[in-house]
């Protein structure tokens, strides 16, 4: 794992974890066990898409 997927980094928002990518607003989130990771526009709930891989590491996500 690195920065981008450690999801013990992320900080704990509406029950689900997440940490910014970036400068924009982009995020990564995914639930308290570190399971169903999401790449999602911060603020646009219908935004969310699966990710499987990690974009940074390559590592697996599921």
């Amino acid at each position: 794992m690195c920065s981008t997927c450690d999801y013990k980094r992320f900080e704990s928002k509406d029950g689900k974890l997440q940490q910014g990518l970036g400068m924009g607003s982009l995020v990564i989130r995914c639930d308290e066990n570190g399971k169903n990771y999401r790449l999602a526009v911060n603020g646009e709930p219908k935004s969310e898409y699966v990710l499987y891989w990690c974009p940074t590491c390559g590592s697996k996500l599921f």
